[in-house]
């Protein structure tokens, strides 16, 4: 398979992973209470600097991640297998709670406001975009590049990475239209929808590692 054709077919592939433990529609209230009665350039500042922020911590989880794994010893079906258990919980909280609670923080709005601080880094890309499920997905992705394919790989999981946050991007520039027209049921449902097929992507990791170790163990008792 060359490379446009490996592009087009995985590359949405990756999106349609990352989407929906990102979800973008999760932070569009916090992003509405903390933008409160900030004027319009400061907050497409603000959206500028979470999904370049969010984008850059992903990547560094991506290209870092399996020299982690060499660092701890930890196998490639372990961290597929982690990574789904760790997508599966969020995904079911997103589907019995109607909420993302990887995106949630533990201070109000209001006392981060009132810290006078930047909160482009914190909460909002860390961790509401880029929090340890959206990690778990990057580096799943990363542990399934073949060894023969390590750029073209990258390249691929990285573009969907880039297309994803440009998703959260446009989300948050309309998060006053998405909120009028959702409203609070139609996020919590949008949520949930999303939580579903999360589930069905952290089972697909899972049971990708658990075969990986029967092979590896298999291969091991016959030798």
């Amino acid at each position: 398979m060359d490379f446009l054709s490996a592009f087009i077919k995985y590359v949405p592939l990756v999106v349609i992973g990352l989407i929906p433990i990102m979800n973008p529609l999760s932070t569009v209230p916090l992003y509405l209470a903390l933008t409160k009665g900030m004027n319009a350039h400061s907050k497409r500042r603000q959206i500028r600097n979470a999904c370049f922020y969010a984008f850059c911590i992903l990547l560094v989880f991506l290209l870092l991640g399996q020299g982690m794994i060499s660092l701890f010893g930890i196998s490639i079906p372990g961290i597929r297998v982690a990574g789904g258990i760790i997508i599966l919980i969020l995904a079911l909280r997103m589907m019995f709670s109607g909420e993302d609670q990887a995106a949630s923080v533990d201070a109000e709005p209001e006392k981060i406001m009132r810290t006078d601080l930047d909160f482009s880094f914190s909460p909002l890309a860390m961790p509401s975009l880029a929090g340890p499920g959206s990690i778990a997905v990057v580096m799943s992705y990363g542990s399934e590049i073949p060894g023969e394919e390590t750029i073209a790989g990258h390249i691929i999981v990285i573009s969907g990475i880039a297309i994803t946050v440009f998703c959260a991007y446009l989300a948050l520039i309309a998060a006053s239209r998405i909120e009028r027209f959702l409203g609070p049921h139609g996020i919590q449902a949008v949520t949930k929808i999303m939580g579903f097929l999360l589930t069905c992507i952290a089972v697909q990791f899972i049971a990708s590692g658990v075969r990986d170790f029967i092979i590896t163990f298999s291969g091991t008792h016959a030798g």
